[in-house]
């Protein structure tokens, strides 16, 4: 299932700072329109703690669990600043609301952080600075978010009858149950010394880990008893618990499907010159789940956990061949000392991947009708995505 990863480093900056021009333009074309999903920053630990978890007390989590902390917020507000010096001769200067439409999941610390990078995006200029105080470092702009049950863009699932029915059909396969059994005594340890039940033994050991890497964050000391599992014992567990909610067809169409339709849609819309909204830049912010999903849809995913404000750009170009034609480029940012990665897609001819190309390529996986695919009980159509 393991697919290669292409990543083609681009040397022009490897500070938090990038030229203020578009390092793919020379290369791959123009740049007309860019879809961003993005995680959020840093947050407090999600859930209450394991049972046995010395930083159990509320106390130590004063912002509230699974709250973005001020660290969180500086960095998308840094990150914020990092996209207008990359979109410097792309997006003005200057908020429009005929030029970004931001969603964001109705998760606190999405929202939060997609606050945080607008007001490093777009800091309040002229006659937009509307007071002498708060008015002229920042300014209110727009986030659209729906609630998390009614979600079918960026809920990954989670509202899906059938996507939690072949998710939980996983645990079945052969080599799950191989994975598992032989981790078994892993689980048996973590269940002993954490005080959790472990009835959902991949996921139960992913809450494990994020809360333990959590504190370390917070620069508490961890229970002696965790000096043999972490991190690398559970990461392991972990990097398949990221794996699984996109392991099959199926699964990455009822995941990722919606989406990845409204991606395409917006770029075809875009080069047709029939967008509503003459939009350049579309933004979602959302989770590690998110980022990790549509990457591995797109069959280019590392392996590796997404950390904080880990991005995704799906550019589209006019190919520097030619006017008429566009093209899609793919690129991954992981980390604030390096400029994003660029991808290969597979199936694509080239890094920069002809429009229509790039349509076929995820066109098996684009979901249209999320009711009736989330709602179907016809297997025979369903099986047609397993492979």
């Amino acid at each position: 299932m393991r697919l290669t990863l292409l990543l083609t480093a681009i040397s022009l900056a490897t500070t938090d700072v990038c030229l203020a021009t578009d390092p793919l333009a020379q290369e791959y074309g123009e740049l007309v329109f860019s879809s961003l999903l993005y995680r959020h920053g840093d947050r407090a630990i999600t859930d209450l703690p394991y049972p046995k978890d010395p930083y159990r007390n509320t106390s130590y989590w004063p912002m509230g669990f699974g709250q973005l902390t001020n660290q969180g917020k500086e960095r998308h507000y840094e990150f914020g600043k990092w996209i207008r010096n990359r979109y410097s001769d792309f997006l003005p200067v200057k908020y429009s609301s005929e030029d970004i439409y931001i969603r964001s999941t109705s998760v606190d610390r999405a929202l939060m952080s997609a606050s945080a990078n607008l007001a490093g995006l777009y800091p309040p200029t002229g006659d937009q600075i509307w007071n002498n105080n708060l008015g002229t470092l920042w300014q209110p702009i727009p986030i659209h978010s729906i609630p998390r049950d009614l979600d079918e863009s960026l809920s990954f699932g989670n509202n899906c009858p059938q996507f939690t029915k072949h998710f939980d059909d996983l645990q079945n396969l052969p080599e799950i149950q191989r994975f598992n059994e032989d981790h078994q005594k892993l689980y048996n340890y973590l269940k002993e010394n954490s005080g959790m039940n472990f009835t959902d033994l991949i996921d139960d050991t992913l809450t494990l880990y994020d809360t333990l890497l959590v504190e370390t964050q917070f620069n508490y000391t961890l229970p002696n008893w965790t000096n043999s599992v972490f991190p690398e014992k559970l990461r392991e567990v972990s990097e398949l618990a990221f794996l699984l909610p996109t392991y099959t067809p199926l699964l990455k169409k009822l995941s990722c499907g919606v989406l990845l339709n409204e991606i395409v849609d917006n770029m075809k819309q875009k080069r047709n010159g029939t967008m509503k909204t003459n939009y350049k830049l579309w933004v979602y912010s959302a989770h590690d789940t998110n980022v990790a999903g549509l990457l591995h849809s797109l069959n280019v995913y590392n392996y590796k956990l997404p950390p904080y404000a880990a991005a995704v750009f799906l550019e589209l170009r006019k190919s520097k061949n030619s006017n008429n034609t566009y093209v899609v480029t793919v690129s991954y940012r992981n980390t604030s000392t390096h400029d994003p990665y660029l991808l290969h897609v597979p199936g694509c001819d080239s890094i920069a991947c002809d429009l229509d190309q790039f349509i076929d390529v995820v066109n098996p996986i684009l979901l249209t009708d999320w009711y009736k695919e989330c709602n179907t009980s016809d297997e025979n159509n369903l099986l047609t995505y397993i492979v």
